[in-house]
């Protein structure tokens, strides 16, 4: 069976959108219609999506008479994965054939090769290119079908960009071309982990961060590779949640992708600064804003409705819940309108260049190539240290600073959650695993007062005291400077709670 690593880019694009995609690339400069075809693909897989879990995909694709088996392995990258083909004679996969694939050792066993069904269908029509620019040759194919499994369908709309021949600078030179004529999404979810979530019933829906697969005898570069590949892969799959105006989890979960990437950036900083790095952190940072600014109105937009129960006779408790729904619509309008534009589209390609292709690789100074165990130990122990600087006094912080607190815990137990799994990163796994679950309370503590902060101001800022104005009755007990019935308290309760939280985290001497 033939291997290869392809480096490859996919892109995603509206039904409306593909005439003037299809236009774009015909007029590329030397560009070549290659060939049509109509693509039949089977995914097989056991019911318990085995070889899915382990990073294997096996398909067997007909085109016209021809029938080629591939089996792919997702990991360590989605720009370039390996990939083996073999010519089979039908539809139903070979296994004699995956021999010498790092899948063959997981087909060998019984309970595998025996429970192998059909897992989905992909068919589309493939238009494909060749492209021939400065720097190399590059495959442009246009696919336009549908993925089939259990009755369900889901349309496809992609073009995949191949490098064929040349410098790979080539191949991202033309994705950011084309990226800033025509709306093309860049896409990590391949085909195959669509099928697989469509099959599922979970296509759309919000998607919890996954986890990296780290490796005790990773280096550095490689340990920060699959962190912000995991991460990044995370936020592409809440991206059509994050569009559905009802499926406020999917913005929670965006954002909690770009937290742990942003994150990763923080602790992993001496190795991957670089030209492009303020440049990154700075996109991010905006994207991260926007996605903020909605979640925080999903939040309060959810605890308005107790202050409705204070006086169920007072309109102005509806007016205000109103007010904050628009605002909330308006604020996710924003954060989708910035994803779709050219800033968000380019940012998202970026970023998945660097991470596979940085100058950071290529630095003389780099630690990329040193054991990964030191190095973030190291990091992990100074990070603490920040966080029991910015804590101390914590019981007597003004709003600002006790937020800064939350946003450190937050990020050094993102930074630690990474890391459980990997031997001497920490003194001991079960010292880390106290610290992270003390940074979750203190972060939960803190996060509840914010939230009660949060619906204060906004009381404050449409004048919640002035019913009379609203033509209610005049209420003395419900001011812009009360507090909501459920905060009465609440509030000292849960300062002490994260004070608890801050001491056990800075006795707790885990690195």
């Amino acid at each position: 069976m033939a291997a290869g690593a392809e480096i490859e880019l996919k892109f995603l694009f509206a039904e409306r959108d593909s005439t003037k995609i299809k236009t774009l690339i015909s007029a590329a400069s030397s560009a070549k219609q290659q060939a049509q075809q109509r693509l039949h693909a089977i995914y097989f897989d056991t019911p318990n999506c085995e070889l899915w879990m382990h990073g294997f995909i096996l398909r067997v694709r007909a085109n016209g008479k021809s029938h080629i088996q591939t089996v792919k392995q997702m990991m360590p990258s989605s720009i370039h994965p390996g990939e083996w083909e073999a010519e089979t004679g039908t539809l139903v996969p070979n296994l004699e054939l995956i021999k010498g694939t790092p899948l063959s050792h997981l087909a060998a066993k019984p309970s595998i090769r025996g429970a192998l069904r059909t897992a989905f269908e992909v068919n589309v029509e493939r238009t494909s290119y060749l492209i021939e620019t400065g720097g190399g040759v590059i495959e442009a194919s246009l696919d336009k079908g549908a993925i089939e499994a259990n009755g369900e369908k889901l349309g496809v709309r992609e073009l995949e960009l191949e490098l064929k021949s040349g410098n790979r600078r080539a191949l991202y030179n033309l994705a950011r071309a084309f990226i800033s004529q025509a709306p093309l999404h860049p896409s990590l979810i391949s085909k195959a982990e669509r099928g697989h979530l469509l099959a599922k019933g979970t296509w759309g829906r919000a998607a919890k961060g996954s986890k990296p697969r780290l490796r005790k005898d990773m280096t550095c570069g490689q340990a920060f590779q699959e962190i912000g590949r995991t991460c990044l892969h995370d936020f592409h799959l809440n991206l059509l949640g994050v569009e559905k105006l009802d499926n406020e989890e999917a913005v929670h979960q965006a954002r909690v992708a770009l937290r742990r990437l942003r994150a990763s950036l923080a602790l992993f900083k001496p190795m991957v600064f670089d030209i492009t790095y303020r440049k990154i952190l700075s996109e991010l940072k905006w994207l991260a804003g926007l996605l903020g600014a909605a979640r925080d109105l999903d939040v309060l937009q959810a605890n308005l409705p107790r202050l409705a129960a204070w006086s169920t006779a007072d309109t102005r408790a509806r007016e205000l819940a109103s007010h904050c729904e628009a605002e909330r619509l308006r604020a996710r309008q924003c954060a989708v309108e910035s994803l779709n534009s050219e800033r968000g589209r380019i940012l998202l390609l970026d970023l998945a260049v660097w991470l596979e292709d940085g100058q950071w690789l290529r630095q003389a100074s780099s630690v990329a190539g040193e054991p990964l165990q030191g190095f973030v130990n190291r990091r992990l122990k100074k990070r603490l240290k920040k966080f029991i600087r910015a804590g101390a006094g914590l019981a007597h912080l003004a709003p600002g600073p006790r937020h800064k607190v939350r946003i450190e815990a937050k990020e050094l137990r993102y930074m630690a959650e990474l890391f459980v799994d990997v031997p001497a990163v920490a003194k001991d796994r079960k010292r880390l695993n106290k610290l992270i679950d003390c940074c979750e309370k203190l972060q939960g503590a803190l996060g509840l007062i914010r939230d009660q902060e949060a619906v204060a101001q906004f009381m404050e800022s449409e004048d919640w005291g002035s019913v009379e104005a609203a033509g209610g009755d005049p209420n003395p007990a419900i001011s812009a400077t009360s507090e909501p019935p459920q905060a009465a308290g609440g509030t000292e309760k849960q300062l002490k709670k994260a004070v608890r939280a801050f001491l056990q985290v800075a006795a707790n001497d885990a690195f």
